[in-house]
């Protein structure tokens, strides 16, 4: 009767550890003491950004990135499919995808300034993707386990060519607060 409690203990105990409720916290926090809040349940309010190899959590003021913060990976293969979390994934999708393009278009205006120098000269389009310059700004509350690369044995870092120490497996996305950069300004 011992050894089955004993071996009880042993397999809840951890598994209510990782049921617990998550972490209230900042990517400045974590920052400054990732071990801490290695593979821990954390609930974190930040900035998302996307580009071409990367996205990433990072803490803004103003608008600006907080650079002595740092910055979170973001692992979105395990993000949940409930309303809010879906909405965000796809927004960030956006962000990285490239403007479309109509060649037919931009050919034929070519052809058209070819056959009357008068006519407009056709602004090329080039499909590539502003960094820089993402369509949303996208702040939001984020939920999932947080990873630190220096507390697990035999792995390197994450993301793109291991450019990250910390890395957050995305299980929700709440309370977006979202801006459309591109949106027509109002005069």
């Amino acid at each position: 009767m011992i050894r089955i409690s004993i071996i009880a203990m042993c397999v809840c105990i951890p598994a209510l550890s990782q049921t617990r409720a998550p972490v209230d916290t900042t990517v400045c926090s974590i920052a400054a003491h990732p071990s801490k809040f290695h593979n821990k349940n954390v609930r974190i309010r930040a900035t998302a950004l996307s580009g071409m190899e990367t996205s990433i959590l990072v803490d803004s003021k103003d608008g600006e990135w907080n650079r002595a913060c740092g910055r979170i990976n973001l692992d979105l293969h395990s993000a949940g499919s409930d309303e809010s979390t879906s909405k965000f994934l796809r927004l960030f999708r956006e962000q990285i995808s490239p403007p479309e393009c109509n060649r037919d278009k931009e050919i034929m205006q070519g052809m058209a300034h070819i056959l009357d120098p008068s006519a407009p000269i056709p602004a090329p389009c080039f499909n590539f993707i502003c960094v820089h310059c993402p369509r949303y700004n996208i702040v939001a509350t984020f939920t999932g386990r947080l990873r630190y690369s220096e507390m697990e044995q035999g792995h390197a870092r994450f993301g793109h060519m291991g450019m990250f120490n910390l890395q957050l497996d995305v299980a929700t996305v709440s309370n977006l607060d979202v801006t459309d950069t591109q949106a027509p300004s109002k005069r």
